[in-house]
């Protein structure tokens, strides 16, 4: 992977200042910004500005969260801040683990970082003590991460030669062929995303459904594909603008226009005898302002912890009532 080596040059050298701030990243070619968080030297964090991970979704599709249990938590969900608010909260109900929710949130980083770090002309700029306590993890290095995202981008690689060897894995197109009775093999993650297959979305649409990043949904299609279940119906033209990013591995490679209308893909190229379809339009969402606030000092600890404590995200809140949703 060619790595950015402005950007993981001020990485390595805020690391070893045991520096606390954002690394920001601004692609010159889309205007998408990215803020890499560190504490005392360690990343923990990182926001794109048009991504916002559908962490409600990601912890339906992945089974933490049913119809009970979300109609329990309703109350104490905002509607804006949602997908911040429910990782401390289904930890705190004893619905997930806190080791488990810290996957999730490293998918999202690993994610985002390995797109951003792809990218060859960066702005990049330091911000002092800036903070988040959006999806964080426990500091890690540069190095360490690095190393996870080249792993991760090899079976990213491997899967995505499943889908009839598409360059654009996140743009093809799947049709069920046949039952999916036993493919899944009791993963909620895998029947979620069978479920969103239907012809017309695309991976990378059918991933930002379910809350997946690109290389989870990828993942979930090649396999379907290898097991005959589904097949690649089309491959759409990825579009060049839209108004977020899908998915974070999109960082840079779409422009994000604030109320842009729906944009739909076209010239599909078939993959197969069926007829060519229509992709649906991209998700209309807002481009989104990074919120850096003084929240994070009272969700994580101030000294870097010589025993993990429940998590960087974690604050005590109330448990639902008694009888709504499950224990």
């Amino acid at each position: 992977m060619g790595v950015n080596r402005k950007l993981a040059g001020a990485l390595v050298a805020a690391s070893d200042r045991n520096w606390t701030g954002a690394v920001l990243a601004r692609d010159k070619k889309t205007g998408s910004e990215a803020s890499v968080y560190l504490y005392e030297g360690g990343i923990y964090s990182l926001e794109l500005d048009d991504y916002e991970p559908s962490f409600v979704s990601r912890l339906i599709a992945a089974g933490h969260i049913d119809a009970a249990r979300l109609a329990s938590v309703r109350p104490s969900l905002d509607r804006e801040t949602a997908n911040h608010m429910v990782g401390r909260i289904v930890v705190d109900c004893g619905w997930i683990s806190v080791d488990r929710l810290a996957e999730y949130h490293r998918e999202y980083l690993l994610a985002g970082l390995g797109a951003v770090l792809r990218r060859q002309s960066l702005r990049i700029r330091e911000s002092k003590n800036e903070i988040t306590s959006r999806f964080c993890i426990l500091p890690s290095g540069i190095g360490e991460l690095v190393s996870e995202i080249e792993i991760r981008q090899m079976q990213l690689d491997r899967a995505a030669s499943a889908l009839a060897g598409s360059r654009h894995a996140g743009s093809c197109v799947l049709r069920v062929m046949r039952s999916t009775a036993g493919v899944s093999n009791g993963s909620p993650e895998l029947d979620a995303f069978m479920r969103a297959v239907d012809g017309v979305r695309s991976v990378d649409e059918v991933a930002a459904m379910c809350g997946f990043t690109r290389a989870e949904a990828v993942f979930h299609a090649s396999v379907l594909t290898t097991a005959g279940v589904a097949i690649v119906a089309a491959t759409a033209e990825p579009p060049a603008q839209a108004r977020s990013l899908r998915v974070p591995e999109d960082f840079g490679m779409l422009t994000v226009t604030p109320g842009l209308p729906g944009v739909r893909s076209s010239s599909l190229q078939v993959a197969s005898a069926t007829p060519a379809l229509d992709a649906q339009s991209v998700s209309a969402a807002p481009r989104r302002t990074p919120r850096r606030s003084g929240a994070w000092a009272e969700t994580v600890p101030l000294a870097r912890p010589k025993v993990p404590p429940r998590d960087l995200t974690t604050q005590v809140i109330a448990r639902p009532p008694a009888g709504q949703g499950a224990p």
